[in-house]
């Protein structure tokens, strides 16, 4: 899996950078089918974002969470992908489970 991190309008501290990395590791273990992940932090006037685009090997999952935190905004975001990334295995798995029946 490949990871970018990209910090809009600062300079991302080195220990947010090691947060992130350690928890995005966490990923994989959801959808074995992650090919490249990008997150995005910056801030627009008083509140902080978070943006993931996640692409898999047949989709692409991207999401936005805003709040007054950077670690706030982060871990609602990663929760969010966690969610996604589980529907998409199921949707995977549901799919190949129709395929095997009707054959």
């Amino acid at each position: 899996m490949n990871l970018t991190i990209t910090a809009r309008h600062f300079k991302l501290p080195r220990d947010l950078r090691d947060y992130i990395e350690e928890k995005v590791q966490r990923l994989e273990r959801y959808h074995d089918g992650i090919m490249n992940m990008e997150v995005i932090l910056g801030w627009e006037k008083l509140t902080r974002y978070v943006e993931f685009k996640v692409k898999l090997n047949n989709n692409q999952v991207v999401l936005k969470e805003t709040s007054d935190d950077l670690r706030k905004s982060f871990d609602l975001a990663l929760d969010r992908v966690e969610r996604q990334l589980k529907r998409q295995k199921e949707k995977l798995r549901s799919s190949d489970k129709e395929r095997i029946h009707s054959a």
